[in-house]
């Protein structure tokens, strides 16, 4: 099997040859030691868009002063701002939100409108591209946007204004909430209807910011709704749950979600990957391999590596991934060593007598 093939046969929960072992597309730095790594079986999981987005009746004026991207978007209910710091520090990612667009509840009507006024249309020609240039190589998926719950927290308010939000002005809460539901049952239409079978919801859930609570409330009903739409055209829908999810096992479990992505097992992480296995029998997970680890040095990283397959059981509808950023200094040995293990250890079905 070549990279893709093994990859789709761990998310259609089918046999693959091997253990898929994957990083993202943005995540691996290109040069000789990528092509080493690439030719001992790692794959690549490349994103690329399949709608465009124009809000034809908001304009968005974008200064930059030094490392901060200052934007206005101008509406005819009135402006709201942010401000994004960029040209950070590698393995930071590429920028950060410093100021939110919406402070309080003088800009709740602009962003509603902001979110009414959002029109998309199918544009596949990067997707098809991106599939004809990666071939076997690894896998190309999309980037659905975030839960409409998420979005708020993370690029509309931020923690505070969103708890603050939530608490003290209910109706006012909903009232752009559903605005953003609205917006995003658009976007899964259509990308239902789009040439790609790998859909992420493209959140960061972790309970220390999504309690039960609100997981139950919010989460739950929006992945109800858009994997009965994806799996009518055989989607596979995954979300991106990096964070701490101990206390959300039991919900995660009755989510309709293909796939948990990205789950970070300890020392990152709460919940170990073989209570995550027994919480979540007929879901697929593809491990993060947790980032803290790479500090440590190499023979760290065979021994996690060596303990995430030993709690892997079989390693069903299972893959080992990179999904967040490695430290320069620490990426390549990190890589290499992790490379190391699942090329002697990997070989599906994982045999435990094998592996210590």
């Amino acid at each position: 099997m070549n990279i893709r093939d093994r990859t789709l046969a761990a998310y259609r929960g089918e046999e693959p040859d091997r253990i898929p072992w994957l990083i993202y597309d943005a995540l691996c730095p290109r040069g000789e030691m990528a092509r080493q790594l690439r030719n001992r079986g790692l794959g690549l999981k490349v994103s690329v868009p399949v709608l465009s987005m124009e809000m034809p009746d908001v304009r968005v004026e974008t200064k930059t002063i030094g490392n901060i991207v200052h934007r206005i978007f101008h509406t005819p209910l009135g402006d709201v701002s942010m401000k994004e710091r960029i040209y950070l520090r590698e393995g930071a990612g590429s920028s950060w939100i410093v100021e939110h667009p919406v402070k309080d509840l003088s800009d709740f009507d602009v962003a509603e409108f902001m979110a009414e006024n959002t029109v998309y249309a199918p544009d596949y020609d990067s997707f098809f591209v991106a599939e004809r240039n990666l071939g076997g190589d690894g896998v190309v998926f999309v980037w659905a946007g975030r839960s409409p719950l998420q979005e708020m927290q993370l690029e509309l308010m931020g923690y505070r204004t969103f708890a603050l939000m939530l608490y003290r002005h209910p109706k006012e809460f909903r009232g752009l909430l559903r605005a953003l539901e609205k917006r995003a049952d658009e976007r899964y239409r259509l990308i239902a209807e789009s040439p790609t079978e790998i859909v992420n919801g493209t959140d960061n859930i972790n309970s220390e910011i999504v309690s039960p609570k609100l997981y139950e409330e919010f989460i739950m009903p929006f992945y109800k709704r858009q994997a009965r739409l994806l799996h009518k055209r055989d989607k596979i829908l995954e979300d991106h749950m990096d964070g701490k999810l101990d206390c959300l096992k039991k919900l995660i479990h009755e989510t309709n979600l293909d796939v948990i992505e990205a789950f970070t097992p300890p020392p990152v992480g709460n919940l170990p990957l073989s209570e995550a296995k027994e919480s979540w029998k007929g879901k697929g997970i593809s491990l993060n391999f947790p980032e803290s680890v790479f500090l440590e040095g190499t023979e760290a990283v065979k021994k996690q590596a060596l303990r995430i397959l030993g709690e892997a059981d079989i390693g069903d509808r299972f893959m080992v991934t990179i999904t967040e950023d490695i430290p320069a200094e620490h990426r390549w040995v990190g890589l290499e060593a992790v490379t190391d293990v699942l090329e002697k250890h990997g070989t599906y079905p994982l045999r435990m007598g094998s592996i210590s």
